[in-house]
């Protein structure tokens, strides 16, 4: 697989994306592409200059994007860009016949999303979004007893997500803009999708309440629940926290089904220290998350290379996308809203 990046103003993505694809056998990470935008502003977000970076992974920089994907003969790109940039690059790339990774927020609008959809249908390329929470290891080991029927079908689900703060994004960094998407369409992502992934279900209906408790000069919320009430009856709690100055991320959940109840507690630093417990009428008992899952941010990577089914593919992120701006208007108007 022969891959370049397709934008490095960012903070996080450029980085964490440069270290799976170049240290993936299989994988050619050969080139980077700045987009145009200018050096110093990539440096103020980025932390590195282009030329940094691409002295780092040993990449051939790039303005254009598309001259990148023929010079190099890229098959496989990253996008990088302003989350409502993403339509936008996905319809200029795709007909090169490049395999594209969006990483959340997939879009920030349900026009931009379908286009995303309708741009994959017509040219056969695949498209892959994340990352995914499902494949860290506390909750492949849930969706294992799930799918065992420890506890029977699951009816309700209680989960917490605690991360950082807009404090680490630089002031000029264009995730403070609103019209960039906001936490429920990051956080809300990773829940959002594990609730669809582990409860089975769909949505038909959100009820949504923010605060801003500890970052007031943010044009975000800092602390948010998102209540989800399910096709077949049952309902969800997602608890995002945007406002932690300790370590982060963590998790925490309670699933709860009509023969028991499994739960994630956090009991150190990171998402994977936690403590996974069983409590059926056999008693409570804990368990062990498996030792080898899919990395939670680079998965899409062997799926690529293996042409197995994406886990997260378009279709998937726009039923995502669809319910995170519904918890919006929710928020924004104190009411239940219906999710079609």
């Amino acid at each position: 697989m022969r891959a370049g990046m397709v934008g490095l103003e960012a903070l996080y993505w450029p980085i964490a994306l440069g270290k799976g694809l170049a240290a993936h056998p299989g994988v050619d990470f050969r080139a980077a592409a700045t987009l145009g935008v200018d050096a110093a502003a990539i440096r103020n977000v980025l932390g590195s200059t282009p030329e940094e970076y691409a002295a780092r992974f040993g990449l051939t920089l790039y303005r254009d994007a598309r001259e990148m994907i023929r010079q190099e003969e890229l098959d496989t790109v990253a996008i990088v860009t302003r989350h409502s940039e993403h339509a936008n690059w996905v319809e200029q790339l795709a007909p090169l016949g490049v395999n594209i990774f969006i990483p959340k927020t997939f879009t920030t609008t349900l026009a931009d999303a379908a286009r995303i959809v309708v741009t994959q249908q017509r040219y056969g390329v695949r498209i892959a979004v994340g990352p995914s929470a499902r494949f860290l290891p506390p909750f492949m080991a849930v969706k294992q007893i799930v799918a065992a029927g420890r506890i029977g079908r699951p009816f309700a689900l209680r989960l917490c997500h605690h991360h950082g703060t807009i404090d680490v994004f630089h002031t000029q960094d264009w995730y403070r803009d609103p019209a960039e998407g906001g936490p429920e369409l990051s956080l809300g992502w990773y829940g959002i999708d594990l609730i669809l992934h582990l409860m089975e279900d769909d949505v038909r209906s959100v009820f949504a309440d923010y605060g801003n408790f500890t970052s007031r000069h943010s044009p975000f919320m800092d602390c948010g629940r998102m209540v989800l009430h399910l096709a077949r009856g049952g309902s969800a709690a997602f608890d995002m926290y945007f406002c932690n100055r300790f370590a982060y991320p963590s998790w925490q959940l309670e699933l709860v089904g009509p023969q028991g109840v499994v739960s994630i507690h956090r009991r150190g630093e990171g998402g994977t220290h936690t403590t996974i417990s069983l409590d059926t009428s056999a008693g409570v008992q804990t368990i062990t998350p498996p030792e080898s899952t899919p990395n939670w941010e680079t998965f899409w990577i062997d799926e690529f290379l293996q042409g197995s089914p994406s886990s997260l593919p378009p279709i998937q992120a726009q039923r995502i996308t669809e319910i995170a701006l519904a918890a919006r208007q929710s928020a924004q108007t104190g009411q239940v809203v219906a999710v079609t």
